[in-house]
C-alpha cells in the first residue's frame, strides 16, 4: 500500500510542477507582451524572452522546494500510518490494522466464485511459563521468532497480525478446505521444528490452532469467533495441534 502511495504521489508531484512551471512561465511572458503593447517589436520580443528565461529559472526552484516540502510531509504521514497499524514488537499488523484490511478482505472475498476465505487463529502454548522461568525478555524474543516462523510458513499475500498477548491471526485465500489443514500443519510443524537461543538456553515453544472459513455472509467478529472456539478445542485436546471450526 505504502508503495501505490509513494508512486501516485511523486506522479502527482511532477504532473503539477509541469503544470505550474508552464503556467507561470505562460503568464510572465504574456503579461511583458502586454505591459510593452507601446514599445519597439524587437524589444518586446527581448523582453519576453528574458521573461520566459526568468521565469523558466525561478519557477522549477519554487516547484523543488515545494516538492521537498511535501516529500518530508509524505515521510511523516508514512511514518504516522505504520506506527498506527504495525506492532511495535514484532512489526506485524496490529488489531486495529487487522480489524479494518480483514473487514476489507472479508467484503471482497464474497464476490469471488472460486477462492474462500480462511482465518487461522494462532497462540504459543505455555507462554507463561516462558516469562516465569526466562524472564519478559526472554517472552519477547519468543513472539518475534514465533512472528517470523509464520511470515516466512504462511502463503504469500497473506495478511499476519498480532491480535496481542501471545496471540496472531492470518488470514488468507484458499480454494480448497484441504489447503488450509495443510497450511495449519506447516506453520504447527515450523514453530515446532525451531527454537531460539536466550543467554544461552533454548527455549522451544509449540503453537495451538483455530481454523475457520468465511461463510456467505460472515462478518470478521463471527469469523473470529469461530475460530476462536476451535482454538479452544485445540487446546482443549493437548495443544500443539489444530482444530478446524464445524
Amino acid at each position: 500500500m505504502n508503495n501505490d502511495f509513494r508512486h501516485q504521489f511523486w506522479e502527482q508531484q511532477i504532473r503539477t510542477s509541469l503544470i505550474v512551471c508552464l503556467g507561470v512561465m505562460a503568464a510572465a511572458m504574456a503579461m511583458i507582451w502586454v505591459c510593452t503593447y507601446d514599445l519597439d517589436m524587437a524589444i518586446r520580443i527581448r523582453g519576453v524572452i528574458l521573461a520566459a528565461g526568468i521565469s523558466g529559472i525561478l519557477a522549477p526552484l519554487g516547484s523543488a522546494y515545494a516538492i521537498r516540502q511535501n516529500s518530508r510531509h509524505l515521510a511523516l504521514h508514512l511514518q504516522y500510518e505504520r506506527l498506527a497499524n504495525s506492532d511495535d514488537l514484532t512489526g506485524l499488523a496490529n488489531r486495529r490494522c487487522f480489524n479494518r484490511r480483514g473487514a476489507a478482505r472479508l467484503a471482497s472475498a464474497g464476490r469471488s466464485q472460486t477462492a474462500q476465505t480462511a482465518l487461522l487463529l494462532v497462540d504459543i502454548d505455555w507462554f507463561k511459563r516462558v516469562n516465569d522461568m526466562h524472564g519478559h525478555e526472554a517472552g519477547d524474543d519468543v513472539l518475534c521468532h514465533v512472528a517470523q516462523t509464520l511470515i516466512h510458513a504462511a502463503p504469500e499475500g497473506a495478511l499476519i497480525a498480532r491480535l496481542g498477548g501471545e496471540e496472531f491471526t492470518i488470514m488468507c485465500e484458499i480454494s480448497r478446505h484441504a489447503e488450509l489443514t495443510l497450511l495449519a500443519e506447516k506453520l504447527r510443524c515450523a514453530t515446532e521444528a525451531t527454537h531460539i537461543i536466550y543467554h544461552g538456553e533454548v527455549i522451544r515453544v509449540t503453537i495451538s490452532l483455530g481454523l475457520a472459513i468465511a461463510r456467505p455472509g460472515d462478518t470478521l467478529s463471527a469469523l473470529l469467533s469461530r475460530a476462536d472456539k476451535a482454538l479452544y478445542g485445540a487446546k482443549d485436546h493437548g495443544r500443539n495441534q489444530f482444530s478446524v471450526a464445524a
